[in-house]
C-alpha cells in the first residue's frame, strides 16, 4: 500500500518544525490536521505556519473555510482523503500533521460518517442540562465544550442539530501510516506555551481578533476557542494585557493535556523525542 507518515503531539510540542524538516527531505507534502488552521483570517492565534514555512514544502487544508462557517472532523475526512491519493499520485509521500486527535484518528481509524436528511431535533424541556451535555459528549467527543457551552442549552441543541452519525473503531488501523507521537515533557510544553503567547501577542494577535470581530460579530462560534476566547473576554472587560497573557497560557496547557491523553490511547503511535530520533524512524519505514 501506498505508504503515509503522521506526526501528532500536544500544541507547543514542535510538530511544525519537525514536519517540514521530514518532508522536505522525504519529498513529502504535509496535510494539516488542525481544527482551527482551516480557518482563514486566524492565523496568529492558531499558530499557523508562516507563509515562509509554506514555501519549504507544500501544505494543504490551510484556509479553506472562514470563521463563521461550519467545519467538522467529516468535511475534513473527505477533503484530507482526497489529498492523500493526490499526493500519492504525484509520487510524494503524504505527512499527516497536527494536534486535533478525532481528525488524525478519521483517517488512520477510516470513521465514518452519516449526514441525516433531517437536523436532530432536541426539545430541551424533555431533555435535562445534564442529558444534552451527555449526548453532545457521546455523539461529538471532537467538540470541546467550554463554560457558557455547557450551561446554555440552546448551543447544546444547535451542536446536535448538525445531524452527523458517526461510527468509530480505535481498535485496529485502517491507513497504511508510520505513526509518530512527540514526547516532551511538562516543564519544557509550559515553556513552550508561554513563550508562543508572548510571541503571538507581540505579533498583533489582539488585532487579529479585532479585526474578526469586525467582519463577523462578537458572536462568531471560532471566537470561543482557546486564545480567542481569552482575547475576547479581555476586549469586552478591558482585562489587564498580562492576566490575558496568563490566561491564554492556562487555557493552552489544559488542552496540551487534553491531547496528551487522547493520544496515549493509541497504540500504533511511535515516540520519539527528537529530529534525529525521528529521522532514523522515517528512514527505516519509507526503506521498507
Amino acid at each position: 500500500m501506498p505508504k503515509m507518515v503522521t506526526i501528532l503531539g500536544p500544541t507547543a510540542s514542535g510538530k511544525t518544525d519537525l514536519a517540514i524538516k521530514l518532508a522536505k527531505k522525504y519529498n513529502g507534502e504535509i496535510i494539516c490536521a488542525d481544527s482551527r488552521t482551516i480557518y482563514k483570517e486566524m492565523d496568529i492565534g492558531t499558530a499557523k505556519p508562516s507563509v515562509e514555512e509554506q514555501k519549504i514544502v507544500s501544505h494543504h487544508l490551510l484556509d479553506i473555510a472562514s470563521p463563521d462557517q461550519t467545519f467538522n472532523v467529516a468535511d475534513f475526512k473527505q477533503l484530507a482523503l482526497k489529498r492523500i491519493n493526490d499526493i500519492h499520485q504525484r509520487g510524494n509521500i503524504p505527512f499527516l500533521v497536527g494536534g486535533s486527535g478525532m481528525y488524525i484518528d478519521a483517517i488512520l481509524f477510516d470513521y465514518s460518517f452519516e449526514r441525516e436528511n433531517k437536523p436532530i431535533n432536541i426539545d430541551t424541556q424533555e431533555l435535562s442540562l445534564e442529558e444534552l451535555r451527555s449526548r453532545v459528549e457521546l455523539e461529538f467527543p471532537e467538540i470541546q465544550l467550554n463554560n457558557s457551552d455547557i450551561n446554555n442549552p440552546r448551543r447544546l441543541e444547535q451542536i446536535l442539530s448538525r445531524g452527523i452519525v458517526k461510527s468509530t473503531d480505535r481498535t485496529e488501523q485502517k491507513i497504511e501510516s508510520l505513526v509518530l507521537g512527540i514526547e516532551v515533557k511538562i516543564p519544557i510544553i509550559k515553556q513552550n506555551i508561554a513563550l508562543r503567547t508572548k510571541s503571538m501577542l507581540n505579533k498583533g494577535f489582539i488585532q487579529e481578533v479585532q479585526n474578526i470581530i469586525q467582519k463577523y460579530g462578537d458572536d462568531c462560534t471560532q471566537l470561543q476557542t482557546i486564545g480567542y476566547k481569552e482575547v475576547l473576554n479581555y476586549l469586552q472587560f478591558n482585562e489587564q494585557e498580562s492576566l490575558l497573557e496568563d490566561q491564554i497560557n492556562t487555557a493552552t496547557y489544559k488542552l496540551a493535556k487534553k491531547q496528551t491523553t487522547w493520544f496515549k490511547r493509541n497504540p500504533n503511535i511511535v515516540w520519539i523525542r527528537d529530529y534525529e530520533e525521528a529521522e532514523g524512524k522515517v528512514s527505516d519505514y519509507l526503506s521498507l
